[in-house]
This record gives structure tokens, sequence and C-alpha cells, in this order.
């Protein structure tokens, strides 16, 4: 997926609105466009879609979308979008909502996925009901279905969950992982959360005041202690490992790490074999020169301190640090930083805590 010198004028009654990109999203896996409110992520997104009128070149698989001189009218492009409000026709039931978008399949599509998608997304038990009858996470959930049920080769989703309290946002992000490992369709996903972009991202693009400040994998971006300067502040790393046991007796899930490294996570719905990816906030993080410090946290990681860097908060540091292949970063007071004595390249330990890991 390649945007090319694309550039959205949106002006409105208040203000002027200038949305420039250049970038070449992966073929696969889900893309995430980041940034906080009003940076041009739906812009983006629409601009894609076709929606929104822009200037540019739009090329997805070779096809051309739209240049200088051709613009491919939104029906014509291979996707499906996923709106913030999941927009069924109130007077459909599920079903009939589905049985409606099922007629608009792409055309070199002739094998219905509809009763798969229904058992994927656990909506059985809604076909009969109105809209107005479901629960927000059933009615996103529908709503995703009724996208899919095109059989798009490129998905949007903008938002879907921001709609949502935190209890159904929960809910509905083990379905989205589900689609994600189901389905071999490259999905493009607009948030302002970091919590969902590190549990379902590949890629990342981060948008601010219409412009990209970074981009790229999301393990490098997210590991980078300068990003969350930018544009957030849940400072963070992800790092990935394998389950290899349950304790049964104290409900953790041990997770393998690079050389030799370990974490004890909650063990809910886990299980051994089972490959996870933990979202650890800098705020979870603590640092000591001993390995088992006398406190409640159970997590202890031998690094070594890569990069000692000024917060915006003049009180606070950022601390990039390297346990094995994994980088982390966790913030701490500067008076904490003096009194353990920190350098670059001394040996540390870094100190999580199982309850927090994501």
């Amino acid at each position: 997926m390649a945007v090319n010198g694309l550039t959205l004028n949106i002006k409105t009654t208040t203000e002027a609105f200038t949305l420039e990109a250049k970038l070449e999203l992966p073929a696969n896996g889900v893309s995430i466009i980041f940034g906080p409110s009003g940076s041009g992520k739906t812009s983006l997104l629409r601009a894609i879609a076709g929606l929104t009128p822009c200037q540019g070149n739009i090329e997805f698989n070779g096809d051309h979308w739209q240049t200088n001189k051709t613009n491919k009218p939104t029906e014509k492009r291979p996707l499906a979008y996923v709106f913030q409000e999941a927009s069924l026709f109130p007077h459909m039931s599920v079903g009939k909502n589905l049985a409606f978008a099922e007629r608009y399949s792409l055309p070199h599509k002739n094998k219905s996925i509809k009763k798969h998608l229904i058992n994927l997304f656990d909506i059985g038990h809604t076909l009969e009901r109105m809209p107005a009858n479901l629960s927000g996470g059933e009615r996103q959930r529908v709503a995703i279905v009724r996208a899919l049920l095109r059989q798009p080769d490129l998905l949007l989703m903008d938002e879907p969950l921001a709609s949502l309290d935190d209890a159904r946002k929960r809910h509905i992000l083990p379905y989205l992982e589900r689609l994600k490992n189901e389905f071999n369709l490259p999905i493009i996903y607009v948030t302002h959360s970091l919590h969902e972009a590190a549990r379902l991202g590949d890629y990342i693009v981060a948008l601010d005041q219409g412009k990209i400040i970074t981009q790229g994998t999301m393990l490098d971006i997210l590991s980078d202690p300068l990003f969350p300067e930018d544009i957030g502040r849940e400072a963070g790393s992800i790092v990935e490992g394998g389950i290899s046991s349950i304790d049964s007796q104290w409900q953790l899930a041990n997770v393998h790490l690079s050389a030799g490294n370990k974490l004890k996570i909650p063990a809910q719905h886990l299980l051994p074999g089972q490959v996870v990816r933990l979202w650890i906030q800098a705020r979870d993080i603590s640092l000591s020169h001993t390995e088992t410090p006398d406190s409640s946290i159970i997590n202890s990681l031998p690094c070594v301190i890569k990069d000692i860097r000024h917060d915006r908060n003049p009180a606070l540091l950022l601390v990039q640090l390297q346990s094995g292949d994994n980088t982390l970063t966790t913030r701490i007071t500067r008076i904490s930083a003096s009194q353990l004595g920190l350098k670059k390249d001394m040996p540390i330990y870094a100190h999580i805590k199982a309850a927090a890991l994501l």
C-alpha cells in the first residue's frame, strides 16, 4: 500500500487543516495510524478510501486508485470500512443486515464466509435481534462482520473501539486478534490508544498536526524513548515470548524471552506453547542494583543501561534498557537516578509488576 505525496486541504467554518503524508505500508498484518485527536488520522483513512477529496497518488497492489489524472470511486476500490459507530441499518435485524452486506461482496469472491465469521465473532445469538437491542460491543462485532462479508482485499478500521467503555474494549480486543490471526488480510487501524496499537499492530505511522512524526515496525518505534515525547505520555515497550508453563497454584504463566530471561504474568485464558506480546509501560518498571529487592514485585530482568534522556517533566528521566534482545523504557525521577548513580553501559536490574503486564 503506497501513498505518495498525498495532500489534503480540509477547511471548516472555524479553521483550516492541511494533512501531508508520504508512506508505504506493508502488504500484510495490521498497520496502525496513531496520534492525538485532530492529528489527521481519520482524514488519512478517508483519503485512502476515496471518501475525502485530496491531491496525490494512492496505489494498492499495483492498482492505481488515485493519480493526478484519475480517481477510482470508493465502490470500485476492493476495501471495506469499519467506522467508529456501528451504523447498522436500524430497521433490519442483524441477520438481514448481514444478508444485505453479503450481496455486495466483491465479484471475484464466490464462496460465502458468513457462517465462519458469525462463529469467529460469536454473534449467532444476535441474528434475530434488532440493532437497538444489542450492546455496544455486540453492535461493533456485527459491524465488523458486515464489513468482512464484502470479502475485501483491504480492511480500514477507524477507531472501532472509541465508543466503548473499558470493559467492553477488553472484551472485544480478543476478537480483533482472532481476525488478525485467521485472515491473511492487510488492515489499516486508526487509534489514539497506545494499548490498542501495541496489542494489535505490526507497523505504526504516528501523526501530529497533519504530519508524519515517525513510522516503522511496532517493536522498533514503541521501544524508542523519543517516541512518547513526540506524541503521547504512555511510554513503554513491547516484548514477545512463549509460554513455557502454567503455575496452577498461583495462576501465573511463565513467559520465556531471549537470553534465557523470563517473566511471570497472570495466566487467565493462556496456554503453554502460546506466543504472547506484552506491553510494559514505563511507569511499571523500577530499577535497583540487586536482583531480589524486598518488595511485592516478582519479575526481575538483568539489563544494561543503553541511554538516559531528559523527560518533558524536569523532575523525570527516561532510561532505555537492553535485556537480551529486548529493549525496555522506564521513567524515573532525577533524584532516584542520582541515588542509584545511573550511567550509560551500567548493569542494572529492571523490576516489573506481574499484575501490570498486558
